[in-house]
Formats: structure tokens, C-alpha cells, sequence
């Protein structure tokens, strides 16, 4: 078992400190910009195009992740009013996060007579490597406590050896999704093959890892028939991905366009 340590502030002088966990969702960002901008390119998206996308995504998925959890996880607590939705720090859902950045994309481009999948998957795989940074956070500030457990990569919380769902998904993330991507961009795919790929690498897993939740500490994830609201929308998020996966397979995985650039090389 691991030994517990705990990392929620840094001080920067003058009394202040930054909180860990924002520090580093700000860097996951900027490091998901830098890459959606390199695809892009190599890929002869314009970086207006890719920017717009990326604002509707980022914005729609931050407010569909504090949404879900305040109709879903937090529905009898007083956040009632504007504030209370503007209030994004008290909550915020990653599967929610996933829906709401598919509404604003499909907002964006229902106005676009064109499929928009190659952008999608531009930003599927930039999401990726974001993610490394944000379940890291998750992981120093321990926001996901699991069961009380004897499992080799436990964490030995001061209560007793815990399972990290955050840490185990930081260490999924980066041995697991991170290499998927890296393997997609060595060659050419059919728009939306990353999507349906990291759907259903990550919903089964996710479904199947949310049942070593904590249901005996305060805070503890809310259940409805015995399964937590995002255990239900990874059944959505995994019909979504193998219904597009077979309709890419009978229309024969149509390539998307040429990158501009050297083949093969993701960032």
C-alpha cells in the first residue's frame, strides 16, 4: 500500500497561497490548447476554427459538469439561483463535462453543413492529455475516496488503507488513454475513430471502478438503484461508442482529410 500525502495549497508569499488542484486544470488546458493547435495544423484546420471549437467545448463542458452535479449530486443542497450555478467550484462532474462539451459542439456546428467529427477528434485526444493534469489534481487533494481496502495501490488514508479513484484514474489515463492516442495519430483514421476509441477504453472501465466508491464517509456519492449517476451515463457514453464504431464499419472507415504536415507525427 501507498503512503498518504495530501497537496491542496502552495504558498506564494504575503499570507496567499494558489490552490493546487486549479494550478494544475490550468495547465492541463493550455497543454490540450497547444496540442488541439498542432492536429490542427497538421491536419489544415484553421486555427480560428479550432479556437471557436474549443471555446463552445470548454465553456458548455464546464457548465454541463456543474450542472450534473447540481441536479444529480447535490439536488436537496441550497444552490437554488444564478449563483448557485455560477458557483462551479462548489461541484463539478468529469461525465457531465463530456455532455456538455457535445451540446456546445453540436450547437456550434448544427449550423455547418458538414460532418465535424476530425475537430471532435482533434479535441477528444487534446482532452486526454488535459486529463493527465486534472486526475493529478484529483489524486494530491484526494477528492475521489473509494472503500476501505488491502489493495497493493491503496492509499493509507489516516482512517485506514482507502482506494483513490482519482489516483487509479491519473495512472489509467497516462499508461492507458494517453498511448491510444499516440498510436491513433500514426496514421491516418476515419473522422471520429479517436471518439469512439477513448468512449469505450474509458466508459467501461469508469462503470466498473465506481463501484470501489466510498459509501461510508461524509460526502459520500449519491446512488440511484445502487449505481452512481455517472455509472449511468458511461451506459450512454458506451452505446454512443460502439454505435459509432459500427456505423463507421459499414461505411467502410472513409478516411478524413490529408494532414498538411509530416504523417504520423502526434504532440
Amino acid at each position: 500500500m501507498l503512503p498518504y500525502f495530501e497537496l491542496r495549497t502552495i504558498p506564494i508569499g504575503g499570507g496567499r497561497s494558489v490552490a493546487v488542484f486549479g494550478v494544475l486544470v490550468v495547465i492541463g488546458i493550455a497543454v490540450g490548447i497547444r496540442f488541439a493547435h498542432a492536429r490542427a495544423r497538421a491536419l489544415g484546420i484553421g486555427e480560428r476554427e479550432i479556437n471557436t471549437a474549443m471555446a463552445w467545448a470548454l465553456l458548455a463542458g464546464f457548465l454541463g459538469s456543474h450542472v450534473e452535479v447540481l441536479l444529480l449530486h447535490q439536488a436537496g443542497a441550497d444552490n437554488r439561483g444564478v449563483w448557485g450555478l455560477v458557483r462551479y467550484w462548489n461541484g463539478m462532474s468529469a461525465v457531465g463535462g463530456f455532455f456538455g462539451a457535445l451540446v456546445g459542439l453540436t450547437v456550434y456546428f448544427g449550423r455547418k453543413r458538414r460532418t465535424w467529427l476530425v475537430e471532435a477528434d482533434i479535441l477528444m485526444q487534446a482532452l486526454v492529455l488535459g486529463w493527465v493534469f486534472g486526475r493529478l489534481g484529483c489524486t494530491v487533494v484526494h477528492d475521489h475516496i473509494g472503500r476501505l481496502s488491502v489493495f497493493p495501490l491503496a492509499i493509507r488514508f489516516p482512517d485506514g488503507p482507502r482506494h483513490d479513484l482519482g489516483f487509479y484514474e491519473f495512472l489509467y489515463t497516462l499508461g492507458v488513454l494517453v498511448p491510444a492516442v499516440l498510436l491513433l495519430n500514426r496514421r491516418q483514421r476515419a473522422p471520429g475513430t479517436t471518439i469512439w476509441v477513448i468512449v469505450l477504453l474509458y466508459a467501461p472501465v469508469r462503470f466498473v471502478a465506481d463501484f470501489l466508491r466510498n459509501t461510508d464517509l461524509a460526502g459520500a456519492d449519491v446512488r440511484y438503484l445502487g449505481l452512481t449517476p455517472a455509472q449511468y451515463a458511461c451506459v450512454v457514453l458506451t452505446v454512443i461508442g460502439v454505435a459509432m464504431a459500427w456505423r463507421l464499419r459499414d461505411h467502410g472507415g472513409v478516411a478524413g482529410p490529408e494532414p498538411s504536415g509530416p504523417r504520423g507525427h502526434g504532440v
